[in-house]
């Protein structure tokens, strides 16, 4: 039998048999050609290759002795979904060589159907990955050491300009050599201190995604009892508390954790409102399996090229962070992105039509036994 296809230079090209073994020897993949229980039927010589470097019984044609132990139940489970569905299935093994060296392959089995729709025989393909895999691993790798360095050269200005702060405020005082001066030395040191303090804390909360103990506690309470101590303050900045909050399931969470991603959200609102608004919370069940905790602020919004860039670590909208600041170095944010994956949930942000930014952060609906 022959086919006739015509590519594109107006060629005839005939498909007949021999350029089908053409096309299955000369393929830089190996292919094996498998009987329903797995044992093998037909090659090319990149899979004879494969096969007669890991086969032990030169009798025996079982295709999972080419896989190593661990992989050949992975390849079973594949097997028998292929011949209960009769679809491609796929799954990765690690087969070493002669030399010693891991080859990783991806492996994809195929059903071969005949013309009554009756499987004749299952092919399965194995694809050399290795140089893929290191070439991504490589471009991860050299992905974190540029994180790195620019999060080291962010945490070294931060300290510079605190540093900076307390050497000017040491040689005001010694040049004024009074009571006062020393008192606005110690007062200003004082600040610097505290602010170095937060900034260890976070650092430390971003880098282990703060596996302190903890106890838990019910999503809601945590909610309340935060907005229940801060709404005073909040007043005293001209900020209205509007609360929302539906009655949904006991939802257990670490109460220092939450509470601490609830506070670097109600700093940054409060930075955006300095003349006063509106800070709105809810709090409410999605579906059968989230619960949504919104905050909204009322202030000017996040500009488009800010969004993208507003959970990374020392990132501001706010302009550089002087040596005589009073306001937090750009790292709560990251804080509350990575304490949210640690519990499995997910947090974004978005502006309001009418103005504002809106913090949405989605958690599982953990049942309770």
């Amino acid at each position: 039998m022959s086919v006739s296809m015509t590519n594109h230079t107006a060629t005839p090209l005939q498909l007949d048999a021999a350029f089908f073994e053409r096309l299955f020897n000369d393929a830089g993949l190996a292919v094996f050609a498998c009987d329903a229980d797995g044992n093998v039927l037909a090659w090319n010589p990149t899979g004879e290759r494969l096969f007669q470097s890991q086969r032990g019984d030169e009798q025996r044609r079982d295709l999972r002795v080419v896989l190593p132990p661990e992989h050949r139940l992975d390849f079973d489970e594949n097997f028998q979904a292929l011949l209960e569905k009769r679809t491609p299935q796929e799954f990765r093994t690690r087969i070493r060589r002669e030399d010693g060296e891991i080859t990783e392959y991806a492996a994809w089995l195929t059903p071969i159907l005949d013309q009554d729709d009756q499987l004749q025989c299952v092919c399965v393909w194995f694809n050399d990955i290795t140089a893929r895999l290191q070439l991504r691993r490589s471009m991860r790798k050299r992905e974190r050491l540029t994180t790195l360095g620019a999060l080291a050269g962010s945490v070294a200005h931060h300290y510079n300009n605190l540093l900076c702060s307390i050497a000017t405020s040491f040689e005001f005082a010694l040049n004024m050599n009074t009571i006062s001066a020393t008192r606005r030395v110690l007062r200003r040191t004082a600040d610097a201190v505290a602010r170095a303090t937060h900034l260890t804390q976070q650092l430390l909360v971003f880098a282990q995604a703060d596996h302190r103990t903890s106890d838990l506690a019910d999503l809601t309470e945590i909610v309340l009892r935060y907005f229940d101590q801060h709404e005073a303050e909040l007043a005293s900045s001209g900020i209205k508390l509007a609360l929302d909050w539906k009655r949904i399931p006991f939802v257990p969470l670490p109460r220092e954790q939450l509470s601490m991603v609830i506070e670097n959200i109600v700093r940054n609102a409060i930075e955006a409102m300095p003349d006063g608004g509106t800070l709105t919370v809810t709090l409410r069940r999605r579906d059968e399996h989230t619960i949504v905790l919104t905050i909204a602020d009322s202030g000017p919004g996040i500009l488009p090229d800010e969004m993208e860039r507003l959970f990374e670590p020392f990132f501001t909208t706010k302009g550089t962070l002087g040596a005589g600041a009073t306001r937090q170095a750009g790292m709560g944010l990251a804080v509350a992105h990575g304490l949210i994956s640690e519990m499995h949930g997910s947090i974004s942000v978005s502006n309001l039509a009418e103005g504002g930014a809106l913090f949405e952060i989605v958690l599982p609906l953990t049942p309770v036994p």
